[in-house]
């Protein structure tokens, strides 16, 4: 009996010491864990100035110094505005043509039989400036050219493909100059292709032959029948410095805008 009580005893001791061990193992970690939450504060309160401090200096006067400014390229002139151009058909509706809008064209009677059949009309164009530097008739009838030997140099020429002869031949622009007697003389007209050949040749003629009757043109080149003309030229090298102005290139383009209906 005595034995069994004994052993009970110590059973029950080493329990309680089991226990009381395990309790006293597990009794200060509640402290050890609030220590360590106590210390995280002041841990990460210590090293965030730290990292603010570092970045702070290196990435803030970076972004806030300004770029140079650049100034910009001043705006181009704007092109004058050119008017729009204008179109002149004769009356009896046969011969028309283009003109600059800064143009202007007024008719008279033209050479020629006068009455019906034929009513020939000739349309004279003036620049801005009121110069009158075209003049082309329509409907003429009786009209020839007299010819003299020459020699003829050509400084331009173009089909004008909206006009035709009766006979089916399409004339052509040309700018040529007729030496004779040591005179020179320029002719800017349309007509018929032989005036156009060069060399020793007989003297131009402008007269065209259309379903209509007769039809003349020319730049006007010192002729004083108009009170205002296109100047001749001293040279024919100034006749060639004239090709590269604007006012020759608007008269050709007026005499390659030439058609026949």
């Amino acid at each position: 009996m005595t034995s069994k009580r004994f052993r009970l005893c110590s059973a029950a001791t080493v329990t309680g010491l089991t226990l009381s061990l395990m309790l006293s193992a597990c009794g200060p970690q509640p402290a050890e864990n609030a220590t360590a939450q106590s210390a995280a504060p002041s841990l990460s309160a210590s090293a965030t100035p730290s990292a603010t401090a570092l970045a702070t200096p290196t990435a803030t006067p970076s972004a806030e110094v300004p770029s140079p400014a650049v100034p910009a390229p001043p705006a181009p002139p704007a092109a004058p505005v050119q008017p729009a151009s204008k179109t002149f058909t004769f009356p009896d509706g046969h011969i028309s043509f283009s003109y600059p809008g800064s143009w202007s064209v007024r008719t008279q009677r033209g050479p020629g039989q006068e009455g019906p059949p034929w009513q020939p009309v000739e349309a004279i164009v003036s620049d801005g400036t009121g110069a009158d530097l075209f003049s082309v008739s329509s409907g003429a009838n009786g009209i020839g050219c007299s010819a003299g030997p020459v020699n003829r140099t050509v400084f331009d020429k173009a089909p004008v493909a909206g006009m035709r002869e009766v006979d089916g031949t399409t004339p052509m622009f040309g700018f040529i100059v007729e030496g004779s007697g040591g005179n020179d003389s320029y002719f800017m007209a349309v007509m018929n292709p032989r005036n156009l050949e060069e060399g020793d040749v007989s003297s131009q003629c402008t007269l065209l032959k259309m379903g209509n009757g007769g039809a003349q043109n020319r730049v006007i080149f010192n002729q004083s029948v108009y009170p205002n003309h296109v100047p001749g030229f001293p040279s024919r090298q100034a006749a060639k410095s004239w090709m590269a102005t604007e006012q020759y290139a608007q008269l050709k383009a007026l005499m390659l805008s030439l058609t026949f209906s």
